[in-house]
C-alpha cells in the first residue's frame, strides 16, 4: 500500500469518525465541544444542538467569529465556572457544573457542563473538552416538586389549625353550658358568670385567629397549586448581565 493510500484510507477513517460522532451530538439535547484553555473558552469544535440551545450557529462561536462562549455566560456564574474548570484541569479531573447563558434573544437558560481537560506529553493543557445540557425541564421538574411538598406541609397545617378550632369550639360549648347554670343563679352572685363570660371571650378570640390562619393558608394553598398545574405562571427574568468577567490563568 502507497503512503498515499494509507493517508485516504486515514482520512477516511477520521471522516467516519467525526460523522459518528456528529450523529451522536445531533440526538442530544446540547451540544459537545472542544476549545483552547484561554480566558474566552474560545470554541474549535462543536457538534450538537448548538443553535437550538444558544440561538447561535456553531460558526458563529467558533474561534470566536462574532462571540466567544464566554460572552455567552451569565456573568454572576462565570467566576464558579472558571473556578470548576481551574480546579478539575489542576487536579486532572472532570468537571460538573450548573450554570446560566444568555441565548441570542437574551433569554437566560440553565445549563449543564461536564468535561475535562486533554494534555500534552510534559503534562500541560493542550484544550478543554466535554458536553453542555440544557436542564430547564430538570430544574422546572425540581420546582414543581418544591411546590407540592409546599402543598402538603399547607395541608399539614391547615388540618392542625382545623383540630385547634375544634378543641375551641368543644370548650366553648362547655363554657356556654356552665355560663347558663350560672345565670340561673344570678340572684345570688354574678361574679361566676362574669368570669365564665371572659373566658368564652378569650376562647372567642382564639377561635378569630385560627380561622384567619386557615383561611390565609387556603389562599397560599391555592396559589401553591396554580403554580404546580402551571396556570398564569410568570417567568422571572434574570439578573441584569454585568460587563465585567473574571479571567483563568
Amino acid at each position: 500500500m502507497s503512503s498515499a493510500e494509507a493517508r485516504s484510507q486515514d482520512s477516511s477513517g477520521q471522516n467516519g469518525k467525526l460523522e459518528a460522532l456528529e450523529s451522536i451530538a445531533a440526538r442530544m439535547n446540547g451540544f459537545m465541544y472542544r476549545c483552547k484553555n484561554d480566558n474566552k473558552y474560545t470554541m474549535l469544535f462543536m457538534a450538537g444542538a448548538v443553535t437550538g440551545l444558544t440561538g447561535y450557529q456553531p460558526a458563529d462561536l467558533i474561534n470566536n467569529r462574532r462571540h466567544s462562549y464566554m460572552d455567552l455566560i451569565h456573568d454572576e456564574d462565570s467566576p464558579q465556572v472558571d473556578r470548576a474548570i481551574e480546579k478539575g484541569s489542576r487536579e486532572r479531573e472532570a468537571w460538573n457544573i450548573d450554570y446560566r447563558i444568555r441565548t441570542a434573544k437574551r433569554e437566560v437558560r440553565w445549563v449543564n457542563e461536564r468535561g475535562g481537560a486533554v494534555y500534552d506529553s510534559n503534562g500541560e493543557v493542550l484544550y478543554l473538552e466535554g458536553a453542555v445540557f440544557d436542564i430547564g425541564e430538570r430544574l422546572e421538574e425540581a420546582r414543581r416538586r418544591k411546590r407540592m411538598e409546599r402543598v402538603g406541609e399547607i395541608g399539614q397545617q391547615i388540618g392542625k389549625a382545623s383540630r385547634n378550632i375544634l378543641k375551641t369550639l368543644k370548650k366553648l360549648r362547655i363554657l356556654s353550658l356552665n355560663a347558663s347554670v350560672e345565670a340561673a343563679r344570678i340572684g345570688e352572685t354574678g361574679r361566676g358568670f362574669g368570669v365564665v363570660a371572659d373566658e368564652v371571650k378569650k376562647l372567642a378570640d382564639e377561635s378569630g385567629k385560627a380561622a384567619s390562619s386557615i383561611s390565609e393558608l387556603m389562599d397560599e394553598l391555592e396559589s401553591e397549586l396554580r403554580a404546580a398545574r402551571g396556570d398564569g405562571e410568570e417567568q422571572k427574568p434574570g439578573p441584569e448581565e454585568g460587563s465585567a468577567q473574571s479571567k483563568r490563568r
